[in-house]
């Protein structure tokens, strides 16, 4: 009895209908959710259940058939042996978990002729390692103890009768019988002394059974194999039947897919130069199947690990299976070996369970092949499965790895999106700051490649629109741009400010400036130093002219001002201000008179008619209670702080003071 009510799979769960009923046990469909250890051909975590009930018969007195068949999975492992993963009793029926399989029987009009051939070659190779290696008899080779696995390849089941040839006797078999295919029993069983030839008649049966209602030309020498199998293996006299190993090298078994499939599947005990030699003209030579066939018996061993590490695979054969047919090819590379609809039936379960390998060489050809066969995957697929594998590679301490992975994920982007794929809070950094007109209007893909060629180019590679000045050349006749000055507070409008003005500044040189184009108001420097038009002496000026400070340029340039204003309409305001300032840049004789406390202003020469260019910029306070302050002779003639006015007895030359005085 194995197992108990506490050894069933965490996670399991199990469909209420079976998919096959025997004379021993049903067969049901079942899903682990830990799907990383039982791959099938969904990569789903699918698994077969099988529940047996106990069985009279003298076979059975210490196991159930079931429990037998259990026992014997456990201990006799092969590829093409039904793999056993757990086994549990529960109350009084007993539980057997293997790999997902589909008994042979419901799929078998599926089968092609050359998948019915590799098929067969599975169950001999099975029947020969528990002929040759275990020294044991199956004593039930039949349709029904052969299954299917997710990946197309038949294994071999039904071990409830298996026992070692050392048992085996007429009893045994008449024992045996009674559940047994009767098509696969030799009538004259029981009359012979040899025993050990049980499992050949029944192969020879299973061979003629498979190939029922198939034409002979359809798998090479399949008529000469039937003849064979007729002639020797169901021969009356079971001393002149062969041994199973010996019917390997018929030519049934040796034709050229088979010899493709077996050098797959004995791919370790190939020299460097055999494997090199074979991956060369492998595609040459699959060309010439059917391809959803090469997809189901070879898509599993041409994306196996030997495979994926072999160079010469590498480099010949596996670009070729990652990619599907029906991508065009660019600059001359060849299209895909599989096509789209066959790929996604095939091979991307194989490479969903490919990307939970954690083996750095082949998670490295992957993403190296990952633009090919994204687009095959579903949006399910890639969140779920894809998009977790590669999120885990991100953080893998090998920096080629990181650095690959990183733009795999870029390719999720545009599928998946951004949220998906980085996840977290995102707000919108970056602005376009295109004009309106390139904003409005749709830019091609066209435009958009020659932009990204061009971000690429060194300065030195585009042409300059604009002309350069030659600093050895003439400058006189050159024309400067500055930046837009906004105007002061207060100040008066100019009808027509973007009509550019000429600034004479002595009789051979001559600027352009454009009043929008004019600094900020804070470089106070900028419109004070002499203006450079390609050579240092470009402007002349007396020997003791001295750049001054912006206030004391605005204040000594707005009396000047004010009298062009009146009589000369049409000059603009630029115009004014760059004549007040050399004005006022000739009047500074000595650099003291920048000292505020050594400027000497004549308030006599102040009109009534005067234009004040401050008047708007004078602040107005507002007062909510007036203070009414008695009139002395001391405080008679009070003036404000703000509106100081010096007296006329007061010296010129005694200036503000350091205190004021009320």
């Amino acid at each position: 009895m194995m197992g108990n009510e506490s050894s069933q799979l965490r996670g399991l769960e199990i469909q209420e209908k079976p998919v096959d009923t025997t004379d021993f046990w049903s067969q049901y469909q079942a899903t682990i959710s830990d799907s990383c250890r039982y791959f099938s051909l969904k990569s789903d975590g699918s698994v077969s259940v099988f529940k047996g009930e106990a069985v009279l018969g003298p076979l059975w007195a210490l196991s159930t058939p079931l429990e037998k068949f259990s026992n014997n999975l456990l201990k006799y492992r092969h590829p093409c042996i039904v793999r056993y993963i757990s086994a549990w009793q529960q109350r009084s029926t007993f539980h057997l978990a293997t790999e997902y399989v589909q008994p042979l029987g419901h799929v078998l009009t599926t089968q092609t002729p050359l998948q019915i051939c590799i098929g067969l070659n599975n169950i001999l190779q099975a029947l020969v390692f528990l002929h040759e290696q275990a020294g044991m008899s199956h004593n039930n080779v039949s349709i029904s103890c052969v299954y299917v696995s997710g990946d197309g390849q038949w294994k071999l089941g039904g071990l409830q009768y298996l026992c070692p040839f050392t048992e085996l006797n007429p009893a045994y078999l008449k024992h045996s019988r009674i559940h047994r295919y009767d098509k696969a029993v030799d009538p004259n069983e029981d009359s012979y002394e040899l025993t050990s030839k049980v499992d050949q008649y029944g192969f020879a049966v299973l061979v003629d059974d498979v190939f029922k209602g198939r034409k002979d030309d359809e798998v090479p020498h399949l008529k000469e194999f039937k003849k064979y199998c007729r002639d020797l293996l169901q021969n009356p006299d079971p001393s002149k039947r062969p041994n199973l190993s010996e019917i390997l090298q018929n030519n049934f078994f040796n034709h050229e897919f088979i010899t493709i499939y077996k050098f797959l599947n004995f791919l370790p005990l190939k020299g460097e130069d055999e494997k090199a030699q074979f991956f060369s003209n492998i595609l040459e030579m699959l060309k010439c199947y059917d391809e959803e066939t090469v997809a189901k018996q070879l898509g599993g061993l041409l994306l196996s690990r030997l495979t994926l590490l072999d160079q010469t695979a590498r480099k010949d054969v596996v670009p070729f299976i990652l990619k599907p047919k029906n991508e065009r090819p660019h600059n001359g590379e060849q299209p895909g070996f599989f096509s789209l609809g066959v790929f996604k039936e095939h091979v991307k379960p194989r490479l969903l369970q490919l990307f939970g390998v954690r083996d750095s060489q082949i998670r490295m050809l992957l993403l190296a092949h990952f633009t090919k066969f994204v687009h095959v995957f579903t949006h399910d697929e890639l969140s779920q499965h894809i998009l977790p594998e590669l999120l885990l590679g991100i953080k893998d301490t090998d920096d080629s790895l990181v650095a690959s992975t990183l733009i795999c994920l870029s390719e999720l982007v545009p599928i998946l999106g951004a949220d998906t794929v980085v996840g977290g809070k995102r707000s919108k950094l970056f602005t376009d700051g295109r004009p309106n007109s390139v904003t409005n209007t749709a830019v091609s893909n066209k435009n958009l490649n020659e932009q990204f060629y061009l971000s690429n180019k060194a300065l030195g590679d585009f042409h300059c629109s604009e002309e350069t000045s030659d600093l050895n050349s003439s400058a006189y006749d050159q024309q400067i741009s500055l930046n837009e000055r906004p105007s002061p507070v207060g100040g008066e409008s100019v009808e027509n400010e973007n009509t550019p003005i000429q600034l004479y500044t002595n009789e051979r040189e001559e600027i352009v400036i454009e009043e929008e184009d004019w600094d900020d108001w804070d470089s106070s420097n900028r419109y004070l130093e002499p203006i450079k038009l390609g050579r240092a002496d470009s402007i002349e000026h007396n020997e003791n002219n001295i750049i001054a400070s912006e206030s004391e340029y605005m204040m000594n340039s707005i009396i000047n001002i004010s009298d062009t204003v009146s009589k000369d309409k049409p000059a603009t305001r630029t115009l004014l201000l760059q004549k007040a300032a050399i004005e006022a840049k000739k009047n500074i004789v000595d650099i003291s008179e920048l000292d505020i406390k050594n400027q000497k202003i004549d308030y006599s020469k102040k009109t009534a008619d005067e234009f004040d260019f401050f008047a708007d910029m004078m602040p107005v306070i507002e007062k909510q209670e007036v203070v009414k302050v008695v009139e002395t002779d001391k405080n008679k003639d009070f003036v404000s702080k703000l509106n100081f006015v010096p007296d006329e007895s007061v010296d010129e030359n005694e200036g503000w003071g350091d205190s004021w005085n009320e």
